[in-house]
């Protein structure tokens, strides 16, 4: 079959046998593929330094002709992201993007808005850009690219425009905002949203991603938004997001620095 060529950044590395690698790639093109990187672990040219966590890629690789695992054959290093590696609290955030995009993302179901958000959220990673924001961002973007967009205008009930009340809260099960009145009236949990934590997340989904990182949100405005977000996400993904913990913790440590940082176990 055809090789096939694209721009991608790597999601998830695990090792396999001896040797080899395998690699899920998130490529502009071809959406969320899984390769195995034959010799991988021995290799000093070919794949060296390259085919790591978060690395920007140009790959080239052949499709299967049964099953779904990719042979990848060469990967031409864009950006190594180094810095995503040796930063703790961005490694955090974007081991936290990489999951959201595995998780969202169907196979070989390209999108090139995804793979734009996530070169985004990296390169402001990068750039020591505030991480809790990206993270916000990042996901509330990915919601509405996914088809999953939340209605933040005003109530879903009676109404009232955000203007209007001081608190809102967002309901996990269809992603629309209930005023604290029509929230006591109703069934389910959901989690409360300030107004100025919803103006924040309102002007994240109508500005253009470059943008985005100029906004100054509080770790406190930025957390309230990342646990409504995270609840929707579950409710629609049906399972944890497990790099969420960790990011949680973090952010918890940034709003309170008193805590000791030992409550948060670095990667080793």
């Amino acid at each position: 079959m055809t090789n096939r060529q694209s721009p991608a950044i790597v999601l998830q590395v695990t090792a396999h046998a001896e040797a080899d690698k395998i690699v899920t790639l998130y490529c502009r093109d071809l959406g969320k593929i899984t390769t195995i990187a034959k010799g991988a672990k021995r290799s000093k040219k070919r794949f060296v330094n390259k085919l790591e966590p978060f690395t920007s890629l140009v790959v080239t690789c052949r499709p299967p002709k049964k099953g779904t695992l990719f042979f990848l054959s060469e990967a031409e290093l864009v950006n190594a992201h180094l810095f995503l590696r040796r930063h703790y609290p961005g490694y955090v955030t974007a081991t936290f993007i990489s999951e959201l995009v595995r998780r969202f993302s169907g196979d070989q179901d390209g999108d090139p808005a995804v793979f734009a958000l996530l070169s985004w959220a990296l390169a402001g990673l990068a750039e020591r850009k505030n991480q809790g924001v990206i993270a916000v961002f990042f996901l509330l973007r990915l919601l509405t690219a996914c088809g999953y967009r939340p209605q933040l205008t005003g109530c879903a009930v009676c109404g009232a425009a955000i203007d209007q009340q001081p608190a809102f809260a967002l309901y996990p099960a269809n992603g629309s905002l209930l005023c604290l009145r029509c929230r006591r009236q109703s069934r389910g949990s959901s989690l409360q949203l300030t107004r100025q934590t919803l103006k924040f997340l309102a002007s994240g989904q109508q500005l253009p991603l470059s943008r985005l990182t100029r906004l100054h949100m509080s770790t406190a405005n930025a957390y309230q938004a990342l646990r409504a977000l995270c609840s929707y996400s579950r409710h629609i993904l049906q399972q944890d997001i497990h790099s969420w913990k960790q990011l949680q913790l973090l952010m918890q440590e940034t709003e309170h620095p008193s805590q000791p940082a030992a409550t948060i176990r670095r990667p080793e």
